[in-house]
């Protein structure tokens, strides 16, 4: 009786975890209808919403809170990395994408091709679906144009991503993320598409994994101080870029900045 009883009680938060899946979806098609401006604003929230699965300390079995000298050291990593991307932007978006690629492949326990499908698929496959739209943007981030090798080899990187993704799709036709990754990049705004699988592919899936491991609570409690300042702080910069206040370069290597520790932190014992 009991385990019927939880069985009842469990099976709504799969249902609710199996459909956030197509509401992305179906939000980043109206979004993408609707203009280039919805398009990026929700593709940024998206990636900001997808932030929290790394806004907590996990290791040694348990979830927690980041401490003081922890989250100091994050932000002096943070802004390194962002003086880097500022003085040198080519080499610190290479160094972005390429770490990228490696967390979202190693991130993912299903087989092989998965991940690699996923993470090529993220990273490049904008660059081979939309390459003129994607080469503005990413001219528009670093402020200069970008050599055409350079382009030609993270397209090339896509062409990987469809490969794999063909062969997991093959074994495994229902595999929804992947086909919402392939669909993104091949027909969304790149800022839209890029967001939206970081947040089916990878951020959510590791959330259920941190829900699923230590309670919704416990989640929360250890996530929500994290979170919430990065919210705050998002906002802030996004609001000093709206206001002419900071240039679009030095907001992008403020993003990259804070973002890239999380990828160079993560445990290798995983």
């Amino acid at each position: 009786m009991q385990a019927a009883c939880a069985a009842g009680k469990g099976r709504p938060t799969r249902d609710v975890w199996a459909a956030l899946p197509f509401v992305v979806g179906a939000l980043a098609v109206v979004a993408h209808i609707a203009g280039e401006a919805p398009a990026i604003a929700l593709g940024a929230l998206f990636f900001l919403l997808g932030t929290a699965h790394g806004a907590g300390d996990e290791q040694d079995g348990e979830i927690r809170r980041f401490g003081l000298w922890s989250a100091l050291a994050y932000i002096v990593a943070g802004l390194a990395i962002a003086a880097f991307f500022a003085v040198m932007p080519l080499a610190g978006l290479t160094l972005f994408l390429a770490l990228s690629t490696w967390h979202f492949a190693r991130s993912d326990d299903a087989v092989l091709w998965r991940g690699v499908a996923f993470a090529a698929l993220a990273t490049g496959g904008s660059m081979l679906f939309r390459f003129d739209e994607t080469a503005a943007i990413f001219a528009a981030l670093v402020g200069e144009q970008l050599p055409l090798p350079w382009l030609y080899a993270w397209a090339a990187v896509g062409v990987v991503g469809v490969a794999c993704a063909a062969i997991r799709l093959w074994k495994h036709p229902r595999d929804f993320p992947i086909w919402l990754t392939l669909g993104a990049v091949a027909f969304l705004h790149p800022v839209l598409a890029v967001g939206t699988a970081f947040l089916v592919g990878h951020a959510l899936p590791l959330q259920r994994e941190q829900i699923d491991r230590y309670g919704a609570r416990a989640v929360a409690m250890a996530q929500a101080p994290t979170t919430i300042l990065a919210i705050i702080g998002a906002a802030g910069v996004a609001a000093a870029w709206l206001n002419g206040w900071l240039p679009l370069t030095l907001m992008a290597a403020i993003a990259f900045g804070f973002t890239t520790p999380h990828m160079l932190a993560e445990r290798l014992e995983r």
